[in-house]
């Protein structure tokens, strides 16, 4: 027993040095291989591009450049209107809502005033329009006031306001048949009101 304590005396360094490289190397393969693993890609959202919506429509009537244009899909009348060159020195803008949204396929109609000859003839034609006679020429349903509504034949208040709101919760006419989903629009008023209306 006492000759084997000098013994492990001296080899016992040498096994705590083997144990601490051990360790070492131990160590350094577990820190290889955290950064040799490959680090979760974050989660890809995939987003579909933006398409911006186009609108096409019809600028008639009084403006100087009258045609088809393209208009963003959340464009209202008075942008229509400038495309086309702005209105002309005749054009009556009270009569036009330039606020009302614009729908795909929609037909902008600018009113002309009408002209004053002798004898006061634009105060005489507003009275016949009062009188029930209605506008001279087609009403667009997507600009149309509350008067003009009125002024064609068989519309009263009550139903102008209806045509009214229904455009203003459905961004304005596409089209004239769009008209018969307005409460109290029956099939021969339908057929009445169809020529002197545009969309």
């Amino acid at each position: 027993m006492d000759g084997l304590l000098p013994w492990l005396r001296r080899s016992g360094w040498l096994y705590g040095l083997i144990a601490v490289v051990l360790g070492l190397l131990a160590w350094r393969s577990m820190g290889d291989g955290a950064a040799e693993r490959p680090a979760t890609p974050p989660a890809q959202v995939s987003r579909r591009p933006d398409v911006p919506k186009v609108t096409l429509v019809h600028v008639a009537g009084a403006v100087r450049r009258p045609g088809v244009y393209r208009v963003g899909g959340d464009s209202r009348v008075i942008q229509a209107v400038r495309l086309a060159g702005g209105p002309t020195r005749m054009a009556d803008m009270s009569r036009l809502n330039l606020a009302a949204p614009l729908a795909d396929g929609q037909q902008v109609v600018i009113p002309s005033r009408a002209p004053v000859g002798a004898g006061g003839a634009a105060a005489g034609g507003a009275r016949a329009g009062a009188t029930g006679s209605g506008p001279s020429g087609p009403v667009s349903l997507s600009s149309a006031t509350q008067a003009d509504l009125e002024a064609l034949d068989g519309v009263g208040p009550a139903l102008a306001a209806r045509i009214i709101a229904w455009r203003d919760s459905h961004g304005g006419f596409s089209s004239v048949d769009q008209l018969d989903e307005v409460p109290g629009i029956g099939p021969a008023r339908m057929e009445a009101l169809r020529p002197r209306l545009v969309p």
